[in-house]
């Protein structure tokens, strides 16, 4: 399990588990969480999260501008940064480009809103792709199916590239892509708190707590 989030103050909270993998980002949660120059937040949470991955994503209006700025990110010369680049033509472009001069980093096709997208994103040599679930069904695609599909696609034409699923506003949708074929996913910090604060467990948990005291 990623965390989507780049508020700092909740990553330290969330990185002491073990099973969280990494961090995803976007320009735009940079930009929500910190008035710092973008490569100065990215330092600030690989500070934080030691050994963990980070996602960082590219940005640019051509595809020069992306490859540029693929360079600025990647000159920060650690193996823990990933990129994650938009799926679509300069997308894709930057893609080939930056897997040719830069074959061992992690890329990740980002903005994946069908399964054709994720396809290409296989065929171009992306380590991940992230199908955006609840953008998706905001207009009236059926997200998990999507998930099911590229799974499918992937096993048959025995395509290595792994699924991330993204874009969470419910715990069901993260449930839902796991079981349709996601690999793993990334998701709000919320979401994460709403899974381990069950009020059914914790009304258990108090009850549990309350016997045990009158035991003593």
């Amino acid at each position: 399990m990623y965390l989507d989030t780049a508020n700092t103050e909740l990553i330290k909270k969330y990185i002491l588990f073990d099973w969280v993998t990494g961090v995803t980002t976007n320009p735009t949660l940079l930009k929500t969480e910190s008035t710092q120059k973008r490569i100065e937040s990215i330092q600030e949470i690989l500070a934080i999260i030691k050994e963990r991955q980070l996602f960082v994503q590219i940005a640019g209006e051509t595809v020069q501008e992306l490859i540029e700025d693929a360079e600025t990110i990647l000159a920060l010369e650690d193996d823990r940064v990933a990129l994650k680049i938009a799926a679509d033509e300069d997308g894709f472009k930057a893609i080939q480009s930056i897997k040719n001069r830069y074959p061992k980093v992690i890329i990740l096709a980002t903005a994946i809103f069908s399964v054709e997208q994720a396809y290409l994103a296989g065929l171009a040599g992306c380590d991940w792709v992230a199908p955006y679930v609840n953008r998706m069904e905001n207009q009236s695609l059926d997200g998990i199916e999507i998930i099911s599909k590229i799974a499918e696609v992937y096993a048959n034409q025995r395509i290595k590239t792994k699924i991330l699923g993204a874009s969470y506003k419910n715990t069901s949708q993260v449930i839902n892509s796991l079981l349709a074929g996601a690999d793993d996913v990334t998701i709000p910090t919320a979401l994460i708190e709403v899974m381990m604060k069950n009020k059914l467990a914790a009304d258990s948990i108090q009850v549990f707590n309350q016997h045990a005291a009158e035991k003593e």
